[in-house]
C-alpha cells in the first residue's frame, strides 16, 4: 500500500492487533502535544436492540444542530476530532459513529450499507435528536447515500458529500492504478490473509509499536514520497498534528482485527441494494469534489449529481483528495450544512 493511499484514506481517507468485540484499542502512554483532541472523554456506547454495541463520540457544540458524520476507508469516529474546533464556531454537534467491528462497535458479519443508517437512526432516538444532517467523507459517501435514501425524511434535513465513493457501476476512470485497482477487484475478491498482509506493511498498521515510534516511521515514509506526491497532499502529509490524528484513528480502526476493514471495501464495491435516483426528491445534496483528486475521481461526483438531479449541488475545485477537505473548505463545508440542518 502506497503512502498516499494510506494517508488520503483517511479522508477517504492498518494493524497487528486483535481485541474483544466492542473493547476499546489501547492507548500509548505518551500525551502529545496535538491541536486535536486524541482522547476518549467524548465517547461512549449504546447497546443496539440486535444486542450489538455501537460506539460513537461527540465534537463540536452540544447545543449545536446536529450532524452525524460518517467516517473514510479506513476510519474511526476518533476522525471527526478534525472536525470539533470548527464545530464549536459554527454551532455544529459532530457525532461520528464508529461502523460495526470498528473501535468500539461491535462485529456485524453480512452488513450492507443500509444497515448502517438503522444503527444511526437509533443512535438519534437515544440522543433525543429531533432534526439533523448527514456528512460523508471519502469512503463514508456511499454510507452517506444510504442515509438519504433510508433515514425518516422528517429527521433528515440535509446531506453532504466530500470526495466520496459513487456506484461501483461509474468505475475507476481517472484513478490511479493502485486505487482503480482496489476498488475494482481487489476489496470485493481479496481474503482476509491478503489484506492483514496489505495493511501491515504501512507504519499504521504497526500497533505494536508506540504511536511516537508509528509516527517516526510515517515522517520518514512522507520523507521518500516527495517526489511522486502531489504539492498539495504532501502539504497535509507534513502536518504532524494531522499524522498524529490519523494514527490515533487507525489504532481504534483496527483495534479488533482486520475483517472489519475488509467489509467496509466490499460492501462499497458490490451492489448497494438501492439506486441513486429513488433518494427522494426533496432532500438537498450537497457534493464536493476535487479536480485533482486520483483516488475518488470527480467523475463519481458529476454521476452522482446527474443521478440526484435537481436535488443536487455540485462544487469542483482545484483540489486533490487530501487537501478538498482542508481548514479553508472545511469551514464552507460544514457551514453550509448547518444552514440546511
Amino acid at each position: 500500500m502506497s503512502l498516499i493511499s494510506d494517508l488520503t484514506a483517511y479522508f477517504l481517507r492498518v494493524l497487528a492487533s486483535f481485541t474483544r468485540a466492542g473493547t476499546p484499542a489501547a492507548l500509548t502512554s505518551e500525551s502529545p502535544t496535538c491541536r486535536f483532541r486524541l482522547d476518549n472523554e467524548s465517547s461512549d456506547t449504546i447497546t443496539l436492540p440486535d444486542g450489538r454495541k455501537l460506539g460513537y463520540a461527540q465534537y463540536g457544540s452540544k447545543a449545536g444542530r446536529a450532524i452525524f458524520y460518517l467516517h473514510g476507508l479506513p476510519g474511526s469516529r476518533i476522525e471527526a476530532a478534525a472536525w470539533d474546533e470548527l464545530g464549536q464556531k459554527l454551532g455544529a454537534r459532530i457525532i461520528a459513529a464508529d461502523r460495526p467491528g470498528i473501535g468500539w462497535s461491535s462485529p456485524h458479519p453480512g452488513r450492507t450499507l443500509l444497515g448502517h443508517p438503522e444503527d444511526l437512526e437509533y443512535l438519534a432516538k437515544h440522543l433525543e435528536l429531533e432534526e439533523y444532517g448527514v456528512l460523508g467523507i471519502s469512503g463514508g459517501g456511499p454510507y452517506a447515500l444510504a442515509c438519504a435514501m433510508s433515514l425518516p425524511y422528517e429527521k433528515l434535513k440535509c446531506v453532504s458529500i466530500v470526495c466520496g465513493l459513487g456506484p461501483p457501476d461509474i468505475g475507476m476512470g481517472g484513478a490511479n492504478w493502485w486505487h482503480r485497482l482496489g476498488f475494482t477487484w481487489g476489496w470485493r475478491y481479496s481474503p482476509l490473509i491478503f489484506i492483514r498482509w496489505w495493511l501491515q506493511s504501512e507504519p499504521s498498521g504497526r500497533l505494536d509499536l508506540t504511536d511516537e515510534r508509528r509516527l517516526e516511521l510515517l515522517q520518514q515514509s512522507v520523507s521518500k514520497s516527495e517526489g511522486s506526491a502531489q504539492a498539495k497532499d504532501l502539504e497535509v502529509m507534513k502536518d504532524e498534528d494531522f499524522l498524529r490524528l490519523y494514527l490515533r484513528s487507525t489504532r481504534e480502526s483496527f483495534a479488533q482485527g482486520f475483517e472489519a476493514t475488509l467489509q467496509d471495501g466490499r460492501a462499497m464495491c458490490m451492489d448497494w441494494g438501492f439506486r441513486i435516483e429513488d433518494i427522494r426528491p426533496d432532500l438537498p445534496v450537497q457534493l464536493w469534489y476535487g479536480k485533482l483528486d486520483t483516488f475518488v475521481p470527480l467523475n463519481h461526483g458529476v454521476q452522482i449529481a446527474a443521478r440526484l438531479g435537481d436535488r443536487a449541488h455540485l462544487r469542483v475545485e482545484d483540489e486533490t483528495h487530501a487537501s478538498i477537505s482542508g481548514q479553508r473548505m472545511k469551514e464552507e463545508i460544514l457551514r453550509g450544512l448547518v444552514s440546511s440542518t
